[in-house]
């Protein structure tokens, strides 16, 4: 069996590779094709089918058309899958201050925030503003050693020129060498289900529904109220190939045979040497279970932005059809390994009211089936009210706008 090269994907973290990560800070960057250029029926449909939401609102049109919406709209997190760059050229000389930051560092994806203004509809086109928002240095509880968050910002805004969401994610970057001396989730057991757990994962989807046209007024929403429990899993190996089929491969433009052939020569630092000494893309490691131990876990295992979809799943049938996802945010604090199951769990916190909004505010968390808390979750939710009429979308409102621009090509972070 061929042995890996002994320094792939073994960059280091040194205080010139995060000063080049700052200068980035409020840089458009750019370089990413879109799985969607325009959003359509179809599109948005694939996309729920890739998180698994069988909500009639966003993939059936004759439901969607006696809602308030009169039609389809998107999904919350189907932003994601669309943005044409909006980033003009960069000179050389800012762009070499940035160039190869932490290049080779293993990063891990930890957490986003979502602030949603107004609905994606079929016909649609979004364009992206990304940018790194900010840098932080701190231990890695993962490696055991040296770790940066870096936050990355991307506003994205439709045809009309109007702001629809603003998403923050932020991603760990930890030496890998420090990660496989840790090794501190090798330990982690295979799942192994009896009947009998299988039978209550099998219930709990059978329960599941949506809120839809019942609609769900503020006034009859008590703080302390909990979420019906969901359930996601166990995770296999086909959830991630369905992920794909809706969200795209994600930024790094992974690609098959001649197009993954110049995907290598974009980014060499991606791609690593495979168990037959071919080059394959170090994010295999969500699908392939020799890769994952390589740097230190027992088995492959998720996308944190597929909990972040499912946990955006809950809240959509929970607060039905008439209702706003606002805000919502989660961090990925734990791996969710192949065979892992992820029980959603939900409450309101708060109940109150904001300028023309009716707002509760939730905190949603998923466990496993270890019960260990693997995504803790916050979300404002906008409800219709009796007294105050239906909501008013947050993009109604003058001050949600895209940041100020500093020059051609970078923003206020």
């Amino acid at each position: 069996m061929a042995q890996h090269q002994p320094d792939e994907m073994a960059g280091k973290i040194t205080p010139d590779g995060v000063a080049r990560m700052r200068a980035r800070i409020g840089i458009l960057a750019g370089g990413r094709r879109p799985w969607n250029r325009t959003a359509n029926e179809d599109t948005i449909r694939h996309f729920v089918n890739g998180v698994g939401d069988d909500n009639p609102l966003f993939v059936d049109p004759e439901y969607a058309a006696g809602t308030r919406w009169k039609g389809i709209i998107a999904s919350p997190g189907f932003e994601v899958t669309m943005g044409i760059s909006k980033r003009v050229t960069v000179p050389p000389e800012v762009r070499e201050k940035g160039a190869h930051a932490l290049s080779g560092v293993p990063n891990y994806y930890s957490g986003s925030s979502q602030d949603y203004y107004r609905p994606i509809r079929p016909g649609d086109t979004l364009y992206n503003r990304r940018f790194v928002s900010d840098v932080v240095e701190k231990r890695s509880e993962f490696g055991g050693g040296k770790s940066v968050v870096v936050y990355h910002k991307s506003e994205f805004i439709n045809q009309r020129d109007e702001l629809v969401a603003l998403v923050t994610t932020y991603f760990v970057h930890a030496e890998r060498e420090a990660s496989e001396k840790t090794g501190k989730y090798l330990e982690v057991p295979e799942p192994n289900y009896d009947d009998e757990y299988l039978a209550k994962i099998d219930e709990a989807y059978e329960n599941e529904r949506h809120r839809g046209a019942e609609t769900r007024y503020w006034e009859e929403t008590e703080e302390g109220e909990e979420m019906p429990l969901m359930v996601r899993g166990p995770l296999t190996v086909t959830d991630v190939i369905v992920h794909h089929t809706g969200i795209g491969m994600g930024g790094f433009n992974v690609a098959a045979t001649k197009l993954g052939y110049k995907n290598r020569k974009r980014i060499p630092n991606f791609y690593t040497r495979n168990e037959f000494n071919a080059w394959d893309c170090a994010q295999r490691v969500h699908w392939d279970n020799r890769r994952a131990k390589l740097i230190g876990n027992p088995r492959s295992y998720d996308y944190g932005v597929m909990r972040t979809h499912w946990l955006s799943n809950a809240l959509t049938n929970w607060m039905g059809d008439d209702a706003w996802l606002y805000k919502f945010s989660d961090q990925t604090r734990k791996f969710n390994f192949q065979g892992d199951t992820s029980w959603i769990h939900g409450k309101v916190t708060k109940k109150y009211v904001d300028g023309p909004h009716r707002c509760v505010d939730l905190e949603l968390w998923i466990e496993n089936q270890r019960e260990e808390i693997t995504t803790p979750a916050t979300a404002t939710v906008l409800l219709p009210s009796k007294e105050a009429g239906p909501v008013t979308l947050p993009g109604d409102t003058s001050e949600h706008k895209p940041s100020v621009m500093n020059s051609d090509y970078s923003v206020e972070a």
